[in-house]
């Protein structure tokens, strides 16, 4: 997307858009040309960055209660 300032300060919701979404926004200046981009990769998940933080036994079932039956009563 090739933008100028005038329309940036005018559209900047829709540059902003455009830069998430992981496109260039080219914004022309007299000075040259600036390019606006995201710097986070959108695929880029808070549970894809702790891949490998965690580690889980073996031994460990998750398909199983974790909790013992005695642990559910209300008491009165």
């Amino acid at each position: 997307m090739q933008i100028n300032v005038s329309g940036l300060l005018r559209d900047f919701p829709k540059a902003k858009k455009e830069a998430l979404r992981g496109g260039r926004v080219i914004i022309k200046t007299r000075e040259g040309n600036l390019v606006l981009m995201s710097e986070h990769c959108s695929e880029e998940k808070t549970l894809g960055l702790m891949k490998g933080t965690f580690q889980m036994s073996e031994e460990v079932d998750l398909t199983l209660p974790t909790t013992l039956d005695s642990e559910w009563r209300a008491e009165c």
